[in-house]
């Protein structure tokens, strides 16, 4: 009976452990028109991708079940997810969210008085790249509440996104989504108040990027807002990072090529307190960084944060 049960065993591991290949499209519903830059996580096996300008898709997994679910994602829209078998050049629709919306209110901006919050003045810089080590798309948020001088109207005026100076992405372009969020009941990023986010890109030799919220007249909530930045997971962003890695004591593996995706955001590095309320996204939802192993020595015990700076105005 052993030998019988050996074959058995080699067929079932067989029968799931697959090399997937994808090819596709992603589009809007009712339009049918292409959605570009949307995410496509594998959550089960933590991997993933993001769909190019024209909302097309390419991938080729190994060792996996064509039974895995990956989650499609799109600012404004309903996620989806799609068996892998389902994928092999199929086309993926997906639906206008509701989620967030309310009345449309009109305002009059009056722009008389600002308030800017700077708040990377003092701390030690550090480069916040892909939090999921290179595998999948992911999203890093800092929080801002509403300051008490506006009364009334309190409208984003700018945003400043600064990049961290990394050889490998210094010198090429790079595409990121803006995203402006709400806050949920438990102080974490809810929905997005710019409905369909903007996408930024990053030119050679830039440290900063300075975006006119004006045009899309963000009202801030009296809960506050969260900043986000979203990396995407496209041939253009793509790099290579050289590492070693030990394994224990004897095994050390060097220079061991990892493929990563820019841009490098800059951060500082701040203490945690009862108040710290920067978050990142991965597969299980949305973590705040003290979560995060700082045990390094460049960290000097204390946690990574994204450096924004805001004005809002009235």
């Amino acid at each position: 009976m052993r030998p019988l049960f050996t074959v058995f065993l080699f067929i079932s591991v067989s029968s799931f452990a697959q090399t997937i290949r994808a090819v596709g499209q992603v589009v809007d519903t009712k339009t049918l028109e292409p959605l570009p830059y949307v995410n496509i996580v594998l959550e089960e096996a933590r991997k993933g991708i993001s769909t190019d300008e024209k909302g097309r898709y390419t991938f080729v997994i190994k060792d996996i079940s064509d039974k895995t679910e990956a989650k499609f994602s799109y600012v404004g829209y309903q996620s989806k997810y799609v068996k892998l078998k389902d994928l092999k050049g199929k086309i993926v629709k997906l639906s206008p969210s509701i989620d967030g919306l309310a009345e449309v209110y009109l305002y009059t901006i009056q722009n008389k008085k600002t308030k800017r919050i700077n708040d990377f003045r003092i701390g030690e810089s550090i480069g916040l790249g892909n939090f999921s080590g290179g595998q999948y798309p992911s999203i890093v948020a800092r929080y801002y509440e509403k300051p008490a001088k506006f009364e009334e109207g309190c409208f984003i005026k700018q945003i400043e996104v600064r990049y961290f100076s990394v050889e490998e992405t210094l010198y090429g372009n790079a595409k990121y989504r803006l995203r402006i969020m709400a806050v949920d009941q438990n102080g974490k990023p809810s929905y997005d108040l710019l409905s369909d986010g903007i996408i930024i890109e990053k030119a050679p030799n830039q440290f900063k990027t300075k975006i006119d919220m004006l045009p899309y007249k963000i009202p801030v909530p009296e809960s506050g807002f969260f900043v986000a930045v979203e990396h995407l997971f496209i041939k253009e962003n793509s790099y290579y990072e050289k590492k070693d890695y030990r394994v224990n004591d004897t095994i050390i593996y060097k220079n061991v090529e990892l493929r990563k995706y820019g841009p490098v955001f800059k951060g500082v590095l701040e203490e945690y307190s009862p108040n710290f309320s920067s978050y990142y996204k991965d597969t299980s939802g949305w973590r705040k960084m003290n979560t995060l192993d700082n045990s390094n020595d460049a960290f000097s015990g204390k946690l990574p944060v994204p450096a924004f700076k805001i004005i809002l105005t009235d």
